[in-house]
């Protein structure tokens, strides 16, 4: 089988996967409102007000163009996040090939097609889709630039890497090592110097060239030039020194460490003894190929844990492209056992031992993509219908954790403060006119739930019950 066809046959098997799971959700995520939100206003031409959102504008933008051949702008999301996710395992199966070989690459490929946090959340209306498959893109174009340079593939290089900063602050990384790794190739290569340079003036000249809009309504927004309003991005800059630095304490970044600790340990999983396993094998990788690899993984982890540093939140998301890109060390492991299960004298059945081994660490976990989602969150839009048949004009602006019923409303949804005095103040100075939660933040959170429910400038709640088995919804609406 040609390196084509299995390419293509692991973007069916991720499609598939990222299809049934997408089907199988009730409703958006919590982020996905704010999505859908700037699409709604990218079609509307309400450029500005979307980008207010802070989110950067590629995801949306694509969603806003798919809407117009879609009958919602939640099925456009979700298209967008499902096909390019998958995609994202062509380019991924062809770096790993280039550096690891053949089946070290079908085995990632594999990991990557049934991941269940990938498939998760790249059958939601989120970024991670886009941006794994521009990220991954950029990795692959990489390559392809240092080995044949010139100006066309640097200008495919430049717009997938500018497509990864518009897609995620992250895709930061993406633009300096797609231009960095090429120029380090001229000190090596002495070969074509003019031809390399070329490439490389293209990609740098198509980056700025994608991103400038951007970048000048940023300069715009924040006085200055900058390259994000993202709170995260922020964050960043303020870690390496740049801007004013923000307060923080040594116990709530030592919480933020631990989490980052769990969410590597969660997504490494059952890997860990195959990673173990495979670090031997690196050393028969070229070094070369094996620093421009892993370059792109490890600055992503290293950079979250930069920006942690001024940065009030952590998700497990945020580690999700660097690990995927480190499978392939797992991936070598997994290949040493079956070696092994091959040489060693015993049963003529252990080659299906190792076909057994291999289904249960890749495909296997894409049995869990088959359960249906958030089916606790259907009374949501009864919640919004109740909104939106109260008299007046249409809300400005919600608040609250259950930020789906913000969208199904038509309006912005606001985060929420955690205190009593930040909440008061939040209200008088935000567009804000309901608050909503649900059940599940009763249960969960109690001692935030009574601080909304004592405060002065809410109205006593309003229960909303859905159907059995579904969470009850609150509203309180903001005198």
């Amino acid at each position: 089988m040609t390196d084509t066809r299995l390419a293509m046959l692991l973007f069916a098997a991720a499609f598939l996967a990222r299809l049934i799971a997408a089907t199988g959700s009730a409703i958006f995520g919590t982020d996905g409102g704010h999505y859908l939100l700037m699409a709604d206003w990218m079609r509307e031409g309400r450029f500005h007000e979307a980008l207010l959102l802070t989110y950067h504008p590629l995801y949306p933008l694509l969603t806003a163009a798919l809407r117009s051949v879609t009958p919602s702008t939640e099925l456009a999301g979700e298209l967008v996040s499902t096909t390019l996710g998958s995609a994202a395992a062509i380019p991924l199966f062809a770096a790993v090939r280039g550096v690891f070989g053949r089946p070290t690459a079908f085995l990632t490929g594999l990991i990557y097609a049934f991941g269940h946090p990938l498939v998760e959340v790249q059958s939601d209306v989120m970024t991670e889709g886009a941006y794994f498959f521009f990220l991954f893109g950029t990795l692959w174009l990489t390559f392809r630039m240092t080995a044949e340079p010139g100006p066309v593939r640097g200008a495919v290089l430049g717009a997938s890497a500018a497509a990864a900063f518009l897609t995620r602050p992250e895709g930061l990384l993406a633009i300096a090592l797609s231009l960095a790794w090429p120029a380090v190739f001229i000190l090596r290569h002495h070969r074509a110097p003019a031809l390399r340079i070329a490439g490389i003036a293209t990609t740098a000249l198509v980056i700025l060239l994608m991103t400038s809009p951007y970048l000048f309504w940023v300069k715009v927004q924040r006085g200055h030039w900058a390259l994000s309003v993202r709170p995260s991005a922020i964050a960043g800059e303020r870690s390496l020194g740049a801007g004013a630095q923000g307060e923080e304490t040594a116990d709530s970044q030592a919480v933020l460490y631990r989490q980052y600790a769990r969410a590597l340990f969660r997504l490494s999983g059952v890997m860990i003894p195959f990673f173990l396993l495979g670090l031997p094998s690196l050393r028969k990788v070229d070094m070369w190929n094996g620093l421009l690899y892993f370059s792109f993984p490890v600055g992503q982890l290293i950079g979250i844990l930069v920006a942690m540093r001024r940065h009030n939140f952590m998700s497990e998301r945020y580690l999700l492209a660097g690990m995927t890109l480190l499978m392939p060390v797992a991936a070598l492991g997994i290949l040493r056992v079956l070696d092994w299960l091959s040489h060693r004298p015993g049963p003529a059945g252990r080659p299906a031992l190792g076909a057994v081994l291999v289904l249960l660490l890749t495909v296997a976990p894409g049995v869990r993509c088959l359960r249906l989602r958030r089916v606790e969150c259907l009374s949501f839009p009864a919640a919004a219908r109740w909104i939106q048949s109260q008299p007046g004009p249409r809300p400005r602006g919600m608040s609250g954790p259950v930020e789906q019923v913000a969208y199904l409303c038509g309006t912005r949804s606001y985060y929420t403060p955690a205190g009593r005095d930040d909440l008061r103040q939040s209200l008088k100075t935000l567009p804000v006119d309901y608050l909503v939660y649900s059940e599940k933040d009763v249960t969960n959170r109690a001692e935030y739930v009574r601080m909304l429910r004592s405060c002065e400038e809410l109205e006593p709640a309003v229960a909303i019950a859905g159907t059995p088995g579904t969470w009850t919804v609150y509203i309180h609406r903001v005198k």
